[in-house]
């Protein structure tokens, strides 16, 4: 009994979080070990989904095909052939400056390339969280997050993208030349630095600013000179057409798996044009949010931070469920800031199993993923700055804390 007292005083209701976190793991070992077909799993993808992407652009970088990466149809063509002729349809959906992150993949086979894949992520994840959280069981409940076994099952980059965002913002205030440079470079994924120009601005952070655009250009530059004019060419033509056709007429899972009010909108059924005017509240809503939280001197980075990595998601609408790790770590400071108990840790519950759990509330026209991602923006945004939340029954001090940001790990 005294051992399950010692910890519960150090876990106390984040208990819950643990739990939710302990079942996504589980249904990722359910999806790679129940119903899988060889190297395919049970809707017919390759097995970890949308890395067949990273890992066939890998393949054909290095043959030589880089036009045909930015071809949909040839792209899927080169799938099939490297990998199986009964593969769904995929497409390569990034700008030129991500086939920098895939070239090493053209050396791997693909299981092990999707191997070396999740731990790259993990590991590109690790520096980030201990600049976010300073006990280090906090930053295991970070890593074990329900965003990050759903981005290793769907094969993706969320990790990387994870890691230069809460990096970036972590070392804003102390380090902004190098903050800059690590939030330049999720140019290779535009969609996640949506709000990034509205907090420099809006904080006056010049420094950071011309740090991420010397980023971004020395980037676009290399991108040009490495994958020539005939990849941007395609990028800008079929594959942003095939983008747009998605974003559209996409139905299934691609729908599903997105967070916006747009893609809410998609699945009640509503046609694009309703759908995108219903996402423009919620954008300007965030691009309020923000500029209010980063015009403020008084405010703790650890609460500007925690609403850019929430506001993200609320403005942009095209991300998926896979990109939310930053979601899970802001809802790490609602638990611990917030001076209403239950709501606090109610809102980051919410936020915590949403990369799971909204794949079925979307398909049952059930899309509550931004709202509930807006009220967590609007919560972060009202805490105020003195608020600290611990542990029931923990004095101040001793219970979960995060890292100053910019303060030595």
């Amino acid at each position: 009994m005294k051992a399950l007292r010692a910890i519960w005083r150090v876990l106390g209701p984040g208990a819950w979080l643990w739990e939710l976190s302990l079942i996504s793991w589980a249904l990722l070992a359910s999806y790679f070990l129940i119903g899988r077909e060889g190297h395919l799993d049970w809707t017919g993808h390759a097995l970890g989904r949308d890395f067949i992407n990273s890992w066939t652009a890998g393949h054909m970088l290095w043959l030589g095909q880089i036009a045909d990466i930015f071809d949909p149809r040839r792209f899927l063509g080169h799938e099939r052939a490297l990998f199986d002729r009964r593969l769904p349809f995929h497409f390569w959906s990034y700008p030129p400056p991500n086939l920098f992150l895939v070239a090493p993949l053209g050396f791997t086979g693909y299981f092990e390339g999707l191997t070396l894949w999740s731990f790259a992520g993990v590991l590109a994840l690790l520096p980030a969280v201990r600049l976010w959280a300073q006990e280090n069981w906090l930053r295991v409940l970070l890593v074990v997050s329900p965003a990050v076994p759903t981005n290793i099952g769907l094969g993706q980059n969320g990790a990387f993208t994870a890691a230069l965002l809460i990096s970036g913002l972590c070392l804003i205030d102390t380090r902004p030349v190098l903050a800059g440079a690590l939030l330049g470079l999720l140019i290779f994924k535009p969609q996640i630095a949506v709000l990034l120009p509205v907090l420099v601005l809006a904080g006056r952070r010049w420094r950071t600013m011309w740090a991420a655009a010397g980023v971004v250009a020395v980037v676009l530059l290399l991108s040009w000179l490495a994958f020539g004019t005939q990849a941007w060419t395609g990028f800008f033509g079929p594959t942003l057409t095939t983008q747009g056709i998605m974003l559209k007429q996409g139905r299934g899972p691609f729908v599903w798996m997105m967070p916006s009010a747009y893609m809410a909108g998609r699945a009640l059924k509503w046609s694009a044009p309703i759908a995108a005017l219903a996402q423009v509240p919620f954008t300007l809503a965030a691009i309020g949010v923000v500029w209010f939280e980063w015009s403020r001197k008084d405010r703790p980075l650890e609460l500007r931070a925690a609403v850019v990595m929430i506001a993200t998601f609320v403005a942009s609408p095209q991300a998926f469920n896979y990109d939310l790790i930053p979601a899970c770590a802001a809802a790490l400071v609602l638990w611990r800031r917030d001076p209403i108990p239950w709501l606090g840790l109610g809102l980051a519950m919410l936020v915590w199993a949403l990369p799971v759990v909204m794949l079925g509330l979307q398909q049952i026209h059930a899309p509550v993923a931004p709202l509930v991602l807006t009220a967590a923006m609007i919560r972060l945004a009202t805490l105020p700055s003195w608020s600290v939340r611990t542990n029931r029954g923990v004095r101040a001090g001793e219970g979960p804390t995060l890292q100053p940001m910019g303060a030595a790990p």
